[in-house]
């Protein structure tokens, strides 16, 4: 199989959050850098699709308009989303599979989690497994400290663990403070819950110093764990001015022993939507031109092998294979 065909699973974008920012936008839209045409031009077979909400009053409410777009994405669009399964078919679909990121996106601040665990019980009823669950973004909600902060696992926090364990939902480390993710693992062994782990959009903190990307130690604990840690083209998480560091996180993360963990997680959005986060970072655009969409897989590969003399095999396993494995044991 030649690396222009080799079929790509990506763990994270924002398509559903650019779709209910404003009417009367489609998913063929290549401003959102995450259309259709530009995911089969990338040749993405699978697509996790984040249902996004900042903490705040409307977070459920905009958790909920996303839930309803990804139906809508199945139902609308049938000649170009299909819901996940394994093998992967041929054709033109992507298959699709919803996510949360942060969990205010179905739990308000205030009201009883019985409810809110409830409101995610109806929303897995209507548009399928969920892959994972991250508890925060940012910042600070009841369930604990986001990537900003220094708190750690909240009473909520451990209620929803509890909740998520052995029902094949993986509990995903990319926007935890460093606080938050140990005292994930460490109530998970304490409580001998049966949760997998992942990161599904981080890249490593050795290599771009930001509280997003990965610390050694979370990265192995992962790694042991068997989870998947997803690559993320956000600009800042790479490196300020060149682009090409990418390699040297997919380096740095095989030194750790990631070789069967890495995989892509791309964090594609519509800068437009997000403009604080282009003040926050001092940047014009969040994405270098040539990680800039979900059409750059191949040549992402091409770097890779280029870079670091990969062959197919490690590009597949990049690329779909690791992804693929983890996928099967959650969903098969």
């Amino acid at each position: 199989m030649g690396r222009e065909e080799i079929p790509v699973i990506d763990l994270h974008n924002d398509l559903l959050s650019y779709l209910t920012q404003k009417p009367g936008r489609s998913p063929e839209d290549p401003i959102s850098r995450s259309s259709h045409p530009q995911m089969m031009q990338g040749h993405v077979k699978l697509q996790v699709l984040a249902i996004f909400s900042i903490t705040g009053s409307d977070s459920v409410a905009n958790g909920k308009s996303q839930v309803n777009k990804f139906a809508a994405l199945l139902r609308d669009y049938p000649m170009l989303f299909s819901s996940c399964s394994f093998p992967f078919k041929a054709g033109s679909q992507v298959q699709i599979i919803p996510a949360i990121e942060n969990a205010s996106s179905f739990a308000s601040e205030s009201e009883p989690l019985i409810d809110a665990l409830l409101r995610l019980d109806e929303y897995i009823k209507r548009i399928g497994p969920i892959l994972y669950i991250s508890m925060t973004w940012d910042d600070e909600n009841r369930f604990g400290g986001g990537n900003r902060s220094s708190v750690g696992l909240k009473e909520d926090g451990k209620r929803l663990l509890e909740w998520m364990s052995g029902k094949k939902i993986a509990i995903d480390m990319s926007h935890t403070s460093d606080k938050l993710a140990h005292g994930i693992f460490e109530f998970i062994e304490q409580k001998g819950l049966n949760i997998p782990v992942i990161a599904s959009h981080s890249n490593f903190r050795a290599v771009s110093n930001y509280p997003r990307n990965l610390p050694d130690d979370i990265a192995k604990e992962i790694i042991r764990r068997k989870g998947l840690i997803g690559l993320n083209f956000f600009a800042p998480f790479i490196h300020q001015n060149d682009y090409s560091v990418i390699v040297r996180h997919v380096e740095y993360g095989q030194e750790l022993g990631a070789g069967d963990a890495l995989c892509f997680g791309a964090d594609f959005f519509y800068d437009t939507d997000f403009s604080y986060i282009r003040e926050k970072y001092q940047r014009e655009s969040a994405f270098f031109p040539e990680l800039g969409n979900s059409s750059v897989y191949p040549n992402v590969l091409k770097l890779f092998e280029d870079k670091l003399n990969m062959k197919e095999e490690q590009l597949e396993k990049i690329a779909h294979k690791n992804a693929s494995t983890f996928l099967s044991g959650l969903m098969c």
